[in-house]
């Protein structure tokens, strides 16, 4: 029954309303934290990788070398056995289906996504490991930072550290769950998204310690079945991933053309540490040498780990879930960037999924800071005052490298459109299917650019005609030079049997040392008599096979000798010279951490 009164209904106003929404939680709840967080990842990564959706350039040539395998694939045919290659398969197949979908514009679109589900997954890992609060936490503080860790690049490390990061938030919900029939759905998810990340990387291999501590935990706590269970189900899905990777070569009759292309991918690699290692003395002197170079990379970053892993001020603390997978995964990330020896600033962004883990530690002094800030905050805000202060924090500790680094991002899209231009004022006089040829990392873009194959097996000479590139943040060991096997004869004969229209030369290996073209006699003698020079900007050199210049005198005919006038390289005069002092000096002024 309501009893009536004569006094009139408080006025409530909207604000009073709204007031009275928020205290009952809809925004203050640690669930609420998510939505607020995936926006904002959404909207860094959107940042980070959205410019190649409007300017689709290559920022790192690798990238163009993954492209020029994923078309091999669109195309029908198989990478190792239509290409000579060093790099593992697993970037080539993600590759495929969004360049057949809108080309390299795709691709980037795909980035966005691909580098927002990377944070997620970190959150997803700082959650399962230190309790629901850190999750969103760590999502936002590796979306902020995400442009520092990978260059805002798309090269291999960035496509790998999605699935290395997923398989060990997998694994650790699955040690977490008591469900037996989800956590073996969890290990099988973790086991193929593994197996995924070392095809795309082998650096990612040692998530495996990850692994083996929480089956370990598992048999400790003598948990027999259940550690059996998953490492069954881990090994399932590695084995339905490896599956997949192995499916069209089991179709078109060439599994030997990927064991001897995965063997070669070894040998590549095995070449590459030994020569760093044997030049300092060993393995653990390498790696004592190349950190420091991590360090001046990101400092910010691993300043905010170091304030979440310590024990400064401590105090009684609750027990987290499984706090062993955060120690263990930032093991195994630290493991994984020393593998190569490299050292490159685009290797970090296997790591920093680990350290915005360890910097969301309940127990550091970062946590501790945004716990009191949501205690003290409004209810109106919630968890989104502590997430905005995480984004604000994150930008700050990348801002040191920020500059250089898209400075970087640009400087290498102007090289890119130099030889995109190239490639549209010499499209005319190429006829249809007509090879093309990239010396130099720096080209490598002109397969893509100029819609064109490499005249045979091999379209990047380094490592495969030349010996394997040194440059890293240890300062490098030498100049490229000839290989002493039968590579640069077989490389010869492809270009005997077909001449490339186009053979575009870059300043590339000169940057590093020296050219090995001036002690190739026979592509020196062939490209003399056979080619003419017709373009040259920036680090560039267009020649053109003779027999495709027009046969009246025109302007193509004439840019060479009046490149000769600008300085422009001649094979005639002995030896190709540096192009642009100027290019060269903001190309090797990174810690060489830059090069493939």
């Amino acid at each position: 029954m309501t009893v009536a009164t004569d006094e009139p209904p408080p006025r409530v106003s909207l604000w009073t309303a709204l007031q009275a929404a928020l205290r009952a939680g809809i925004f203050g709840s640690a669930r609420a934290g998510w939505p607020v967080a995936i926006v904002i990842v959404l909207a860094c990564h959107a940042c980070w990788q959205g410019h190649g959706v409007i300017d689709p350039a290559f920022r790192n040539p690798d990238v163009a070398g993954i492209a020029y395998d994923a078309r091999l694939l669109l195309h029908g045919e198989l990478p190792y056995v239509a290409s000579a290659e060093i790099k593992p398969p697993g970037a080539f197949l993600l590759f495929a289906p969004a360049l057949a979908l809108g080309g390299m514009r795709a691709v980037w679109a795909m980035a966005v996504l691909w580098g927002g589900a990377l944070s997620l997954a970190t959150g997803a890992l700082a959650g399962a490991a230190w309790g629901r609060a850190a999750g969103p936490r760590a999502a936002v503080l590796h979306a902020a930072c995400a442009v520092i860790a990978s260059d805002g690049d798309i090269n291999y490390s960035f496509w790998m550290a999605t699935p290395f990061t997923l398989a060990a938030a997998s694994a650790t919900a699955a040690a977490l769950t008591p469900n037996a029939r989800r956590a073996a759905a969890l290990w099988l998810t973790s086991g193929a998204a593994s197996m995924l990340a070392v095809a795309i990387k082998p650096s990612a291999w040692p998530v495996c310690l990850l692994f083996a501590g929480l089956l370990a935990r598992e048999l400790a706590a003598k948990r027999v079945q259940s550690a059996v269970r998953g490492a069954l189900a881990g090994l399932g899905g590695a084995l339905v991933t490896a599956g997949l990777i192995m499916l069209p070569y089991a179709f078109a009759g060439e599994l030997p053309g990927l064991r001897a292309g995965l063997t070669d991918v070894a040998t590549f690699g095995s070449e590459y540490v030994a020569v760093v290692a044997q030049a300092l003395g060993g393995r653990l002197r390498a790696v004592m040498a190349g950190l420091p170079c991590t360090f001046e990379q990101i400092p910010g970053l691993l300043a905010l780990a170091a304030l979440g892993a310590s024990e400064l001020f401590p105090r009684r603390r609750a027990a987290t879930p499984l706090a062993l997978s955060a120690w263990l995964f930032a093991l195994g990330a630290f493991a994984g960037i020393t593998y190569t020896l490299r050292f490159y600033s685009h290797d970090n962004v296997q790591l920093w999924p680990a350290l915005a883990v360890l910097a969301v530690r309940p127990a550091g002094l970062l946590a501790r800071g945004l716990d009191r800030l949501e205690r003290v905050s409004l209810a109106s805000v919630g968890t989104t005052l502590p997430l905005a202060a995480t984004l604000v924090l994150g930008l700050v500790a990348a801002w040191p490298g920020f500059g250089q680094r898209w400075g970087y991002v640009h400087f290498m899209a102007e090289r890119d459109h130099m030889v995109e231009d190239i490639c549209r004022e010499l499209a005319p006089r190429l006829p249809p299917g007509e090879p093309v040829l990239g010396w130099g990392w720096s080209a490598w873009s002109v397969y893509e650019h100029c819609e064109r194959r490499a005249p045979g097996r091999i379209f990047k000479v380094m490592a495969s005609v030349t010996t394997v590139n040194t440059n890293t943040c240890n300062n490098g060991f030498g100049p490229m030079a000839l290989r002493g096997d039968a590579s640069p004869s077989r490389f010869f004969a492809e270009i005997e049997r077909h001449p490339p229209g186009l053979f575009l030369w870059s300043s590339y290996f000169t940057e590093m040392g020296g050219d090995p073209l001036d002690d190739f006699a026979s592509l020196r003698a062939f490209l003399k008599t056979r080619y003419s020079i017709v373009d040259a900007r920036g680090p560039f050199v267009a020649l053109l096979r003779s027999d495709l210049l027009p046969a009246a005198p025109s302007v193509l005919t004439e840019v060479e000798p009046l490149g000769f006038a600008r300085g422009v390289p001649s094979l005639a005069g002995g030896g190709f010279e540096r192009v642009s002092e100027d290019a060269e000096r903001a190309f090797t002024s990174s810690c060489g951490a830059r090069t493939p």
